[in-house]
């Protein structure tokens, strides 16, 4: 398109010669002006081409590693249905070390959410470390608190940054519907049941990365109990990392979750879908930005099916 532009304006500069004779060695500075502007611009074109394109390699690899360790949950874990979701802050690489697991464990089903502080690859790398000692620990630990302390001391060995930690939150639903939280210095989960939407009971504690481990990581730990509630069939048990309610409107006002998720659930009586409510939810915090989101958001959620109870 430039070299066209380029090619139409030397062109009708020089259909007038015939009536400007006298003029032709204007008509030629002209010309090279022309075509001197258009070599440059063509220059930069193509160098910006090669970074974009540059950029969308990168950014594509990063992507790529970070589905291969942030995986889909099953579909049912136990007697719930499950969905998870996260959105990235902005079109390229502002990929993130938001995390989520779920385990069936003979401790109940358990499960995890947290946020890496940081972004990129590195924070990709260690939201890596703390899903695998999840996986690993959550099915032999025999307290959340056991389980803390074992993502303590793997994420200790994996950080070489003092700074560097992990906010995160710990839940155990055992069959008869009896819950136990521990918040790392992460957003307490909400539960959803008929039309109203709960706080689950978390004591606050340190982000992993700066909590104090025991002594020995494997002996097991006096740590504070963790608290509890009781979820019922039907009940839908709600996680999320704070890229989603730090989303601001124009007027600066934070997004309120709890109340938005109480509309929805009056406007859409019944049981709930999973993954329609964080479809929606992520769209609907999306909207009330509109768009304009600074941090990653990752949600995760447990629908415990009223034909599932024992």
């Amino acid at each position: 398109m430039i070299i066209g532009s380029a090619v139409v304006a030397v062109a009708t500069r020089w259909a007038f010669l015939p009536i400007e004779r006298g003029r032709i060695d204007t008509m030629v500075g002209t010309s090279a002006t022309v075509l001197a502007i258009t070599a440059v611009a063509c220059f930069v074109v193509h160098r910006r081409d090669r970074e974009t394109a540059r950029l969308r390699e990168v950014t594509s690899v990063a992507e790529t590693a970070q589905r291969a360790v942030l995986r889909p949950p099953p579909v049912t874990v136990g007697p719930f249905r499950t969905a998870a979701s996260y959105r990235a802050a902005a079109q390229y690489a502002r990929i993130g070390g938001d995390l989520y697991a779920v385990a069936d464990t003979d401790h109940g089903v358990r499960a995890l959410i947290g946020d890496v502080r940081g972004k990129g690859l590195d924070a990709v790398a260690t939201a890596s470390a703390v899903l695998g000692s999840f996986h690993e620990a959550a099915y032999d630990r025999p307290v959340l608190d056991d389980l803390a302390h074992r993502l303590e001391t793997s994420l200790r060995r994996h950080l070489d940054d003092v700074e560097a930690f992990v906010t995160a939150l710990l839940v155990e639903i055992h069959p008869d519907g009896r819950t136990h939280a521990l918040s790392c210095g992460h957003p307490a989960a909400l539960i959803l049941n008929g039309g109203t939407v709960l706080e689950l009971p978390a004591p606050p504690g340190l982000p992993l990365g700066l909590r104090n481990p025991p002594p020995d990581p494997d002996a097991p730990s006096t740590g504070a109990a963790t608290a509890g509630t009781r979820l019922q069939p039907g009940d839908t048990l709600l996680m999320y990392t704070d890229g989603l309610t730090e989303a601001r409107d124009v007027a600066g006002d934070f997004y309120p979750l709890p109340r938005r998720l109480t509309h929805y659930l009056r406007a859409r009586p019944g049981p709930v879908d999973p993954g329609a409510l964080l479809d929606w939810v992520q769209q609907d915090a999306y909207d009330y930005a509109d768009g304009c989101t600074h941090d990653d958001a990752a949600l995760l959620a447990l629908t415990w099916t009223p034909a599932a109870r024992h």
